[in-house]
């Protein structure tokens, strides 16, 4: 289908598959409120003790909420040395490096990030920094070579919606009317989407619950023409239905792998409510995310809570349906009226000593990370203040089942020396840390080779991503080096105890979203899971998770 296909009134007519039972069916998996817990019998004005299993942004944030209201707080973390989930920093050499996040939106003025700071009284220490708005994003696609023919692009994607169209349709002024079509949906799908959640005060932000407002009987009639083309489409399915060609697609597309799904595989739902949040600002933390979680983690204490690291939670006790405490590997037991899960639904289950087969989700692909120290003096390195970069070999990464023992055809890189004035403890050093694709599986039988077999596996693709930068991205970039520290698939489950390593907790491909929830029959009734597998990823989005939460236990909004 093209946009020759048309109706007379401008819409596209809408896949035969989508019928009235599948649509009605769909709305009634969404119709649920996200904890089920409006005017439970089991919250009082008592002061509470809460237990949150994991440091992730989910259990980190519903921790600061509830502590900043006066009730007692202990945080429980497995990792030995690190908070944040995902979210961690690791340091090499003095310097700290994000394990995740390196940009968010719903942080500017007004937005939820901003009013839950501003809830907390951590608003001035913790700025988050517009990113620049002549090119937020910077696209490489293709392989220098001075001695052979090939092409090689260089674009930078503005803030904003309506720049971004701009600035493509002037490159590709043969595409304009594709690609003003394209522009014109999107724009319209997600600007109704922000209006109704301003309106409702709903979840801004989500993406696993945005299906449920597109499914909700306020949109406009218009709009739900064009999501009876939408809302079962992949992104390649999207792009095809208005005739993108594949450069094109590449810049649109750029920075799919904060998504870990590949074009065929991703949602066209969620990226376009991920990609217009991004562009209604991006921004980073002006300190580091490493000092955000950690005034989070000051916030609890300062309140009578703790947080402890070291932490792993072997089994929860019940009684009468609910959970009484939790209990440690190393047999220290945390009595409690309510717990918080900020880890996923099947691994809550095992604590539980449930059958986890009924749980219906499939966790996200893994995105390895390799952390890069260089000698001050690369002048390139400069430019990476309040930009990400982004390279692609200039076809379709896949996320499935890339081999990892070849060099990646896609890298995310970013600088926290350039972003962070003193993220080095010696200023003579600057750091970059970059994500691939990875392949837990692969990953797991190198591992089950020995120590060998993983250093040689570590020290191949610490080279190729070097080489790469070095050739296409930031050139003499070799000539700097220091170290390349690789974080595998399996260090990231080893350090967070996330599901087979997953970048988001669960996938964002089709399928996946129109799941909708996870719905967890027979948990305690004092039970809450804020995990990005049972809800949504991202800081944005583990905020909103904690915000709806305890909106819907104590009746207060942020």
């Amino acid at each position: 289908m093209n946009t020759h296909d048309k109706k007379p009134d401008g819409t596209l007519p809408a896949p035969k598959k989508i019928s009235e039972t599948s649509i009605s069916a769909l709305r009634e998996r969404f119709s649920f409120r996200l904890f089920n817990t409006h005017d439970s019998p089991l919250w009082t004005k008592e002061k509470k003790r809460i237990v949150v299993i994991g440091s992730g942004i989910g259990g980190m944030a519903a921790g600061a909420l509830f502590a900043k209201i006066g009730h007692r707080v202990n945080v429980l973390e497995m990792n030995p040395s690190r908070i944040g989930g995902h979210g961690r920093w690791l340091v090499f050499r003095g310097m700290k490096y994000s394990m995740g996040p390196q940009y968010v939106w719903e942080f500017g003025e007004g937005e939820l990030g901003s009013r839950f700071l501003e809830f907390l009284g951590l608003k001035k220490t913790n700025p988050f920094v517009l990113m620049e708005r002549d090119g937020f994003e910077r696209i490489f696609i293709g392989n220098r070579n001075e001695s052979a023919n090939s092409y090689f692009l260089n674009f930078k994607v503005p803030l904003g919606l309506e720049n971004f169209r701009k600035g493509l349709t002037a490159l590709f002024p043969e595409e304009r009317e594709k690609l003003d079509s394209l522009f014109n949906d999107m724009i319209g799908i997600y600007n109704t989407f922000k209006k109704f959640f301003d309106e409702h005060a709903g979840p801004e932000g989500r993406i696993f619950l945005a299906t449920k407002f597109f499914l909700g009987g306020e949109a406009p009639f218009s709009l739900k023409l064009k999501l009876g083309q939408t809302i079962f489409l992949s992104l390649k399915e999207w792009f095809d239905q208005y005739g993108i060609s594949g450069l094109p697609r590449r810049i649109l597309y750029a920075h799919g792998g904060i998504f870990a799904e590949s074009e065929s595989e991703m949602s066209a739902i969620a990226y376009i409510v991920g990609t217009g949040n991004y562009h209604k600002g991006a921004r980073y933390p002006g300190k580091g995310f490493h000092h955000f979680f950690e005034s989070l983690a000051g916030l609890i204490q300062e309140n009578g809570g703790s947080v402890e690291k070291g932490k792993k939670v072997a089994r929860l006790k019940t009684r009468n349906g609910l959970v009484t405490s939790a209990v440690c590997e190393d047999g220290t037991e945390y009595p409690c009226d309510f717990i918080f899960s900020d880890i996923s639904p099947r691994l809550t289950c095992a604590l539980l000593k449930k059958n986890a087969s009924k749980l219906d989700y499939t966790p996200s692909h893994s995105v390895p990370t390799i952390c890069i120290g260089l000698k001050k003096g690369l002048e390139s390195i400069a430019g990476m203040k309040g930009r990400n970069y982004w390279w692609q070999d200039g076809n379709e990464v896949k996320y499935d089942a890339p081999d990892v023992t070849l060099p990646p055809r896609m890298l995310f890189a970013n600088s926290p020396t350039a972003n962070i004035p003193g993220s080095g403890r010696d200023e003579d050093k600057d750091a970059i840390v970059v994500f691939c694709p990875g392949n837990y599986r692969q990953e797991k039988e190198i591992y089950r080779k020995g120590g060998d077999a993983v250093r040689k596996f570590k020290k191949k693709l610490a080279a190729d991503v070097v080489d790469i930068l070095d050739r296409n991205v930031l050139p003499g970039l070799k000539s700097k080096l220091l170290f390349a520290e690789v974080i595998s698939s399996i260090d990231i489950e080893e350090q967070t105890n996330g599901e087979m390593g997953n970048a988001y907790g669960r996938r964002m491909n089709v399928k996946e979203i129109m799941k909708g929830q996870i719905e967890e029959e027979g948990f305690p009734g004092n039970l809450f899971n804020v995990s990005a597998t049972k809800n949504t990823p991202g800081i944005a989005g583990g905020i909103s998770t904690a915000a709806i939460l305890f909106e819907e236990l104590t009746g207060k909004k942020i």
